[in-house]
């Protein structure tokens, strides 16, 4: 071997020692280097590459995680919060006062951790792990004389995106929708299928088209009629995103949509107060929206309105068919409803930054589905109106400190599981539940 390429092959490892694993791993530019200049014929390249790929994976630990050439990005995240809970639940009676049953408190923890990779080619794909079965609840409660916890799988999907406006997820995702916990828990990740389209508007402003179809049941096609059919909830919804004021910092969202449930039954729900029944009588118009200023009291400072709505087209089928309740006595009541005020500083991922929220809201006999409405608004019974207050506070860039008061009373007195379809009209006269968060992400 020549000295000239003597000293450039040193010269080469020297630096893949010096820079590490990232720059032994693809040496690929240097090594064309030497080629153009003529230290080394291809066959020597070729060669090279081989051995320092080996010695990568022989003497680096980061060598031992050997990932597909196909991975673009994988990012690994997660959080753990431990929860103070205090709670108190006055079930609704026929005749009389309202007598509390159910005072309890609970300390509570809850555990995720998320996987998320993209692919070549528009590809992605992703999974979620967390404490707790429910779909609306990753919680666990300190129990069972130290006892270990089961894991779950809350999401498992892949997505095709083939460019800017056209996305396409299928399998266990979160949620697609724009909306607020009025018509859909935060925890929920929904399953089956979802498309989303947006155009760009301009500089900023978007216009988007969603859907979802939502599997909730499988059930045998050998039974005859609509206890035969797998359940689907099939959803749609524009939103309209546009920026205004100085620097275009200010933004408002409208979001108009539509949902429905096909002919079928649901069957096995374990959310906080689930229906498990037929699914006629749900065709639910919404409209959730939001606006936003910015920097109103100095930079970092946010106020937002919103706001969120649901009516049912077919509540009175729902009500006085699938409930089986009097209809000369109690209101279809077809009308959900919430409205509500924020102010922020920050983005809340910053030591300092922090957050308040303030709304109210209304939930009809007649309007939502209580399978994917909140489950700690009024424990998640229909027939509620009342004050969610939500403080957060960052203490450190990755633990924040949440407290949440939620009260509630119900809309139509008087009304029991003995007035109609079971546990999902045991109403409750009143509800508080407080809940005490620390949450640390990584």
């Amino acid at each position: 071997m020549s000295l000239k390429k003597s000293h450039w092959l040193a010269l080469l490892g020297t630096a893949c020692l010096s820079v590490g694993s990232a720059l032994a791993q693809d040496s690929g530019p240097l090594i064309d280097l030497l080629i153009k200049k003529g230290v080394v014929t291809d066959q020597e390249a070729e060669e090279l590459r081989i051995d320092l790929q080996k010695d990568f994976v022989a003497n680096s630990s980061a060598g031992k995680l050997n990932l597909s050439s196909s991975i673009s990005e994988f990012k690994l995240s997660g959080d753990l919060r431990i929860r103070h809970q205090i709670e108190t639940q006055a079930p609704a009676t026929a005749t009389g006062s309202s007598v509390v049953t159910n005072e309890r408190v609970r300390e509570r923890f809850r555990f995720r951790f998320n996987g998320d990779v993209a692919l070549q080619k528009g590809w992605s794909t992703g999974f979620a792990l967390e404490t707790g079965q429910a779909a609306d609840s990753g919680n666990q409660t300190f129990d069972l004389a130290n006892d270990d916890y089961s894991i779950f799988l809350a999401r498992a999907y892949v997505t095709y995106a083939p460019n800017l406006n056209w996305s396409f997820s299928a399998g266990k995702f979160k949620q697609p929708l724009y909306t607020t916990d009025l018509v859909w828990d935060a925890d929920i990740n929904p399953q089956g299928f979802t498309e989303n389209y947006k155009y760009f508007i301009g500089s900023k402003d978007t216009f988007e088209l969603r859907a979802m179809q939502n599997i909730m049941t499988d059930r045998p096609e050998a039974t005859p009629g609509p206890g035969g059919r797998d359940a689907w909830l099939f959803a749609q919804q524009a939103v309209y995103t546009h920026y205004f004021g100085k620097d275009a910092l200010n933004s408002l969202i409208l979001a108009p949509g539509f949902s429905k449930y096909n002919q079928s039954t649901i069957a096995g729900a374990t959310n906080e107060n689930p229906f498990n029944g037929s699914t006629r009588g749900l065709g639910i118009l919404t409209f959730a929206g939001e606006a936003n200023w910015m920097n109103v009291r100095g930079a970092g400072t946010a106020v937002k309105l919103y706001w969120d709505a649901g009516y049912n087209l077919e509540s009175g089928t729902r009500v006085y068919k699938v409930y089986g309740l009097n209809p000369t006595r109690w209101n279809d009541d077809p009308f959900a409803w919430l409205a509500g005020i924020g102010y922020s500083y920050g983005t809340g991922k910053v030591a300092g930054d922090y957050s308040a929220k303030l709304d109210y809201r209304s939930i009809g006999l007649g309007s939502l589905d209580v399978n994917t409405t909140d489950s700690d608004f009024g424990f998640g019974f229909l027939n509620q109106e009342g004050a969610k207050l939500a403080l957060s506070y960052n203490v450190t860039d990755f633990v924040n400190f949440n407290v949440t008061y939620f009260h509630t009373t119900n809309i139509q007195k008087n009304l029991t599981a003995a007035a109609g379809a079971g546990g999902v009209l045991a109403s409750r006269d009143h509800t508080q539940l407080l809940q005490l968060d620390l949450v640390l992400k990584f």
